[in-house]
């Protein structure tokens, strides 16, 4: 990857099947992989290939298929040396495909923390509970930079909560309509916005959604162009089986309700922000994010 240049459709494959093989994770009868990967661009890099974003993401798709069919046939070499901290074994168990298919998002990185030429890469792996422990789920999440020096990464892990979702942020899709990519899920809700860039319609699939301003260190389903009254993270939609839907303060500025201001978070003893406690949604209503973005929100199928 050449410093200052914007990477080409090939590079960013590259280093989509690095961040695959590097952050494989060996399970005694299969190997699993991440199945998330957002990556960000420069915003000069991001213009030069926006007009071949959506073939480029598919195409990266159905890359990650045919390379985890490669390495299920070929086991050895590369790979070999490459999991040698991960097992103690020679070969890797075969590595799974996810059966919702592999989601890929590019987009700019929104607080100029890329230099031209270089890409922000965050992948996600839904880790299995430590039996062992006792434990409960995680989801391991890699952030790494790669450009012309090669690769820096920092690893953390999130616990699962019973209907959270993996962090991540959506791309937006043609006609201004965002939504989670790589899911066959059904609509489950619809919201409907204005902010700095225009008008946008949001198509909530999963069971929860995450919304804010977003950035290069916090991934947010929806990302809001706006002012920082909203915060990166500021609210959590929550979906349950039973057609229901929550929504929880997790900002510094407040959240309102159809006028009504809900629980705000708290400030923890290290200052850190802590989720407000979650409040019911009606199946229609409007969600003041601070005075600054006003969300429709209307839950499909509803009367």
């Amino acid at each position: 990857m050449t410093a200052g240049k914007a990477p080409s459709g090939r590079e960013i494959w590259k280093a989509v099947r690095e961040e695959l093989v590097l952050n494989l994770y060996a399970l005694p009868f299969s190997t699993i992989a991440p199945t998330v990967y957002h990556v960000y661009l420069h915003p000069e890099d991001f213009d030069a290939i926006e007009g071949i974003s959506g073939t480029l993401t598919e195409q990266i798709r159905q890359a990650l298929t045919e390379e985890v069919t490669r390495l299920n046939r070929d086991m050895g070499g590369r790979v070999k040396t490459i999991m040698a901290r991960l097992l103690e074994r020679d070969r890797l168990a075969p590595v799974e495909i996810p059966p919702g298919g592999w989601e890929v998002n590019l987009r700019r990185d929104p607080d100029g923390e890329l230099a031209r030429g270089q890409l922000g890469i965050v992948s996600t792996l839904a880790m299995p509970a430590p039996v062992e422990y006792g434990g409960t789920p995680t989801t391991r999440i890699v952030r790494s930079i790669v450009g012309a020096s090669g690769r820096a990464a920092t690893v953390s892990h999130v616990p699962q909560q019973a209907g959270s979702a993996v962090p991540g942020a959506a791309m937006p899709s043609d006609g201004g309509v965002r939504e989670t990519e790589g899911r066959s899920s059904p609509d489950r809700a619809r919201l409907t916005y204005s902010d700095d860039q225009g008008a946008h319609t949001f198509m909530m699939r999963k069971d929860t959604v995450s919304i804010g301003r977003g950035g290069s260190a916090v991934w947010v389903d929806v990302q809001v162009i706006t002012t920082a009254r909203v915060s990166r993270e500021h609210v959590r939609i929550r979906g349950d089986a039973s057609g229901g839907f929550f929504v929880q303060d997790v900002s510094l500025w407040g959240t309102t309700v159809d006028g009504a201001p809900i629980p705000p978070a708290v400030k923890g003893p290290e200052g850190v922000a802590q989720p407000g406690p979650e409040q019911p949604l009606p199946a229609r209503a409007r969600i003041g994010l601070a005075d600054a973005i006003t969300i429709d929100f209307e839950a499909l199928g509803a009367p």
